[in-house]
């Protein structure tokens, strides 16, 4: 078959494609056939689209509340701070900031509620050098003084705990002794701080309901810790290069210690939102492909109708090779037209919600950081969209073989 016949094929093949066809049930089920596609491609794209919109704005979070480097013990949760090498890890280049971090799980107490949660003993210049001041729901991110020390919390430890920040109760926590010597009363067995609620920060994450920040001293006088640290937290600047900097840090420490980047930290919940994403993706492909089925039936019924036309053309010399090309082309293009205009009309939808913010997240008293669904359209989204839609061409390629082999008694007898 040489081009000038392949030429040939498709141009028949987009004539028949669009000529009127004798039967309205040929029409119907092309249509259906085309809308099937156009819609799954268009939800591929959107539901692609809305899952980088979310991971973004997760990420985005995780990059507020996580350091840019966390270095842990391997062995044990504590952190000897006097045998740790803290000056070398300040003096590399890119770090603005080196925190040392206290936390663990207290129980908290405030009025007449209770429960378990995490505390984050950070410096006092921590929310202005990592943005966490930008997360703050209601009420503000101060650690308090000296003399009257105070919390912030997460929007559903305080919904909780019932909090009201402008009532005069103090949050108690309380932490195991690490030092139980002759301990005569249950009470004896705890340390207790007491703090001020301050503020409410909201991220729309885990961390709303696992945890509170508190001022370093205090959680270092509630752990029993002196010159112990749960972990040490390196941020840096925007044009650093993390995984060098991992790498030296990783030097820095040695064996005894793990430095884990942000990804690293929340690698789990990164993998699942991917694995979820994967599995969104070959669902929507399955529908598309379950979609050209009815091509099948549609190039059946088209060889029934245009027994005339491929008489003519066995009459002009044409052989059942160049007939069977022109229904496998025709096949090919109901599905490709419509991957390409789902392609195209999820863009459009994606760019209205990306500017319009039409379809909104509830109905905005959810205390949402934003009060949409959020979308990010990615181009190897939009190529993997199209690369499915190739693979669907060639199904329905071989579906229209399938039927075109179910026609081939027809062909020989208006051959003969």
């Amino acid at each position: 078959m040489n081009f000038q016949s392949t030429k040939a094929a498709l141009l028949i093949a987009w004539r028949y494609l669009f000529s009127k066809k004798k039967h309205n049930v040929i029409n119907i089920i092309s249509i259906i056939s085309a809308i099937g596609i156009i819609v799954s491609s268009a939800a591929l794209v959107i539901v692609l689209s809305v899952f980088n919109g979310m991971e973004g704005l997760v990420r985005n979070s995780f990059n507020r509340f996580n350091p840019d480097i966390e270095i842990t013990a391997k062995e044990g949760k504590v952190i000897e701070l006097d045998s740790f090498p803290l000056a070398q890890l300040k003096q590399l280049p890119n770090v603005i900031s080196l925190h040392e971090v206290v936390s663990d799980l207290t129980l908290v107490n405030y009025g007449e509620s209770q429960m378990l949660t995490n505390f984050k003993g950070v410096p006092v210049d921590y929310p202005t050098k990592t943005g966490l001041e930008n997360l703050i729901y209601d009420g503000e991110f101060f650690l308090g003084t000296e003399s009257q020390p105070a919390a912030v919390l997460g929007a559903t430890v305080a919904g909780m705990l019932r909090l009201n920040l402008n009532g005069l109760e103090m949050i108690e926590l309380y932490y195991p002794k690490r030092l139980k010597k002759n301990l005569t009363l249950s009470t004896e067995a705890f340390n207790r701080q007491f703090l001020k609620p301050s503020g409410v920060f909201l991220t729309n994450t885990e961390y709303d309901k696992d945890y509170l920040f508190i001022p370093i001293e205090i959680a270092k006088q509630l752990c029993d810790y002196d010159h112990q640290a749960n972990s040490v937290e390196l941020y840096l600047d925007d044009v650093a290069p993390l995984k060098e900097v991992q790498e030296t840090a990783e030097t820095i420490v040695g064996e005894k210690y793990v430095v884990k980047n942000q990804y690293q930290q929340e690698e789990e919940l990164f993998r699942t939102m991917k694995s979820e994403k994967l599995i969104i993706f070959f669902i929507l492909t399955l529908i598309i492909i379950m979609a050209t089925f009815n091509i099948i039936g549609v190039i059946g019924m088209m060889i029934v109708e245009k027994k005339k036309d491929i008489s003519v053309l066995y009459t002009l010399g044409a052989n059942r090779s160049f007939i069977k090309q022109i229904f496998l082309f025709e096949g090919a293009f109901v599905s490709f037209i419509g991957g390409i205009l789902g392609i195209f009309l999820g863009f459009i939808i994606c760019l209205l919600q990306q500017y319009l913010h039409i379809v909104k997240l509830g109905d905005g008293s959810e205390g949402y950081i934003i009060d949409y669904y959020p979308v990010a359209m990615q181009g190897k989204d939009f190529f993997l969209v199209f690369l499915a839609v190739i693979i669907v061409t060639l199904f329905a390629s071989v579906a229209s073989l399938l039927g075109l082999q179910k026609g081939n008694k027809s062909l020989r007898r208006l051959e003969d």
